[in-house]
Formats: structure tokens, sequence, C-alpha cells
């Protein structure tokens, strides 16, 4: 009966352990893609939203600017009026100044040939005097009054009636020039004024000009600044866009890997699931015979009973035949060496979290990889390792057992002899062995 239950015990670990034979493919890539594709949509949406704001800015800024360019057009037209009146204004003035200056020239002529006329008249008045007409005043004559003279010659109001034609046409020739003169200037100053009217005009329009031209070389740099920040934000779009496109290729590419390895474990797992039903099978099998030849031997001894009693010492030889379980087999020795070997040549590899190898690892990570060297299949997280293998005490420990820490389970090193682990402990710290004694483990499990 003893072997019956041994057997049901059998069944039972096996049973339990199993399951534990099934692996979960390494999806550290694919998050890590997903959270990447993650944040470029959402960096694209941000910069989209940007271009956007930009977009309708230099929209605005374009009305602004044609706006801008129609009204300094219009202060243009402004300004060439402005200039055309000024230089009309200018050119009267000159044509004014120019006839003023001819009409100052006929009246010097003018004051000349008086001269003259009155030199005649003073020659007749001596030619007159020397004739005998002391009593006729040379004043008199050459003021040309012949009343009060008296012209008492006949010869004195032959000459002054000859020449008082000269000199009527002399006084209104210098009355004419002197009236044309006043008019000329009165032309030539309000034509001045006229002139620096319009050209005051002129200054204010063209400052006006000036400032509408700043602000529109302001403004064309504004749109120039704008266009660029445009340029800018649209390659930088256009770059995420280019990264978005890799990473969901990449994405779809890790997504079939991981598709893939799936399937390859849980096949892998079937297959392990009908092995171990087989050995099931063949452990019910055994199970059975035990029972039968515990059976058959049993009315065995029950018939031969009163020799047997003759006999001490074959009885006392026939009930020391169950001996304790022996020490591990061989075969399972050397599949902890391997393991350790295995665990001890990552060192110096650096962690990666949820790294199984060959390249990075994490502490779960590398116990599986290390043991599944040695073609012993594992739980994958530290807590399933701690909760599926068999467990043992800190003075049962040997090559190739786990060390657990942390309350729950969240770490697993591997003992590799003489107060040594070999473990991957934490990022930014690569593969490495450290002494076991000094840190405090919660549990230890051999697989």
């Amino acid at each position: 009966m003893s072997r019956l239950r041994l057997a049901f015990v059998v069944l039972l670990v096996l049973s339990v352990l199993a399951p534990a034979a099934y692996a979960e493919p390494d999806t550290t890539q694919l998050r890590q893609l997903e959270s990447e594709l993650e944040t470029l949509r959402s960096d694209a949406r941000a910069q989209q939203a940007a271009l956007a704001e930009t977009d309708e800015r230099a929209a605005q800024l374009a009305q602004e600017r044609t706006a801008a360019e129609e009204r300094l057009e219009e202060i243009g037209v402004m300004l060439s009026e402005v200039v055309e009146r000024y230089n009309e204004a200018q050119e009267t003035l000159t044509t004014i100044q120019a006839d003023r200056q001819a009409t100052a020239e006929e009246l010097t002529e003018v004051q000349a040939e008086a001269e003259m006329l009155g030199d005649s008249v003073a020659d007749h008045a001596r030619r007159l005097y020397r004739m005998g007409g002391r009593s006729i005043e040379f004043a008199t004559v050459l003021s040309g009054d012949a009343a009060d003279a008296g012209f008492r010659s006949t010869t004195l109001r032959w000459v002054l009636d000859g020449e008082r034609a000269n000199l009527e046409m002399l006084e209104a020739n210098q009355e004419r020039m002197q009236a044309l003169e006043l008019r000329l200037l009165e032309q030539e100053a309000a034509a001045e004024d006229a002139a620096a009217q319009v050209e005051e005009e002129r200054v204010e329009v063209e400052a006006t000009y000036d400032t509408y031209e700043g602000e529109l070389t302001d403004l064309e740099a504004t749109i120039a600044r704008v266009e660029q920040e445009q340029a800018e934000e649209r390659s930088e779009l256009s770059a995420q866009q280019t990264r978005i496109t890799e990473v969901q290729s990449e994405l779809s590419a890790e997504r079939d890997r991981v598709a893939a390895e799936r399937a390859r474990l849980e096949a892998e797992a079937e297959a392990e699931r009908r092995r171990e039903a087989e050995r099931q099978r063949a452990a019910q099998r055994q199970a059975a015979a035990s029972a039968s030849t515990a059976s058959s031997s049993s009315s065995s001894s029950s018939s031969s009973r009163p020799s047997s009693s003759s006999s001490p010492s074959n009885s006392s030889s026939g009930s020391s035949s169950p001996s304790p379980a022996p020490a591990p087999a061989p075969s399972a020795r050397r599949s902890a060496s391997v393991a350790v070997e295995t665990a001890l040549a990552q060192v110096g590899k650096p962690y990666v979290w949820g790294g199984t190898g060959p390249n990075g690892f994490d502490c779960s990570g590398l116990t599986s990889y290390a043991w599944a060297a040695a073609g012993v299949t594992i739980p994958r997280t530290s807590g399933a390792q701690f909760s599926g293998l068999r467990r043992v005490s800190r003075s049962e420990l040997q090559p190739g057992d786990l060390v657990f820490y942390n309350s729950p389970i969240s770490h697993v090193a591997m003992y590799v002899g003489g107060d040594t682990i070999v473990e991957a402990s934490r990022r930014g710290v690569p593969v490495r062995t450290a002494t076991l004694s000094n840190r405090n483990p919660v549990g230890y499990a051999r697989p």
C-alpha cells in the first residue's frame, strides 16, 4: 500500500508541475514600440495643431500685407501728385521770376531813355538861354511847365511842344513798367507761398510714405519668420509621420514575431503536455503494477508465515528492503552543473527589463535561460518559480538551486556554491555574482 500512495503522490506532483512548462514570449520590444507609436502620434497631433495655428497666423499676416501694400500704393499716388504740384509751382515761380527780370531790364531801358530825353531838353534850354531867354528860368524849362514860363518866345514854344510828346511817352512807359514790376512781385510772392505749401505737403506725405514703408518692411520680416516657422514645423511633422510609418512597420513585424513565438511556445507546451500525459499514464501503469505486486506479495507472505518465523535472518532482510530515497541521480546533477555554468557565462551582460537572453536578462529571465540550456523548463517569473518548484531549506542548498527575495516574491538568483549567487539585479547593473549571506532570502527552490 505504501508504494501505491507513493505513486499517487508522484501523479499529483506531476499534475501540478505540468502547466508550468508553458512560457509567454518576450513582449518587451512590442510594448516599447507601442508606447513609442502612441507618443509619436500624440506629438504629431500637437505638431499639426501648432502648424494649423501658424498657417492661420500666416494667412492673417498675408491679408495685412495686402492691405498695407494697397495703402502704400495709395500714398505713393498721393506723393506723386504732390510732387507734380510742387514741380508746377516751381516752374511757375521760375517763369514769374524770368518775367520779372525781363520787366526790370525793360524798365532800366525806359529809365535810360528818360535820362536821354532829359538831357535833350536840357540841351534845348541851354540853347534858348544863349539866344537871350535869360528871363526863362532853367528849372522851369526842365520841369516842362510852359504856363509858368509864359512862352514869350515862339522858338521856346516850338521846342517845348516838340519835346512834350517824348516826355509824356516816357512817363507812360515808366508807369507801365512800374505797374508790371509790382504785379510780377505779387505773383512771385504768391508762387513762392504756393511752392512752400506744396513743399510742406510733400514732406508730410513723404513722412507718411516712409512710415507705411517701414511698417510694410517689418511686416515682410514677420511674414518671413512665420514662413520659416511653417517650413520647420512641416519638416518636423513630415519627419514624425515618417517615423510613425517606420514604427508601424516595426510594430507589425514585432507582432508577427511575437505571434510566431507564442505559437512555437504553445506547440512546445502542447508537446510537453503530451509527454507529461504519457509519463502520467506510465506512472499509473507502474502504480497499478506495483499494487498488483504488493497484493501478490501479501498473499504469498500470509501463506508462508510459519516458515518465515523460523528464519529470523531472512525476515530481517525482507523488512529492510524499502530503503530511503537515493540522492539525486547523476544526470540531474549534471543538468544543475550546466545551468550554473550557463548562468556564470552571462556575467557582464546588461540588465534588460523583460530580457530572456541571450543579449540581456532580467532576474527570472536569467534563471530560466540557464536551466533551459540544461534541458529543463521552469516557469518564467520569479513568483511562478517560487510557487511551482520544490522547496528546499538553506541547509539543503546545492549549486543550481534558486534563491528568492522580497515579499511578495519579486527577485530570484541562482546559488552557484561557496556562499555565492549569480543574478541580474536591477537596471544599470549588469549580470553579476554576489554573496548569499549579505542579504536575507525568503525562500529556496530546486528545479
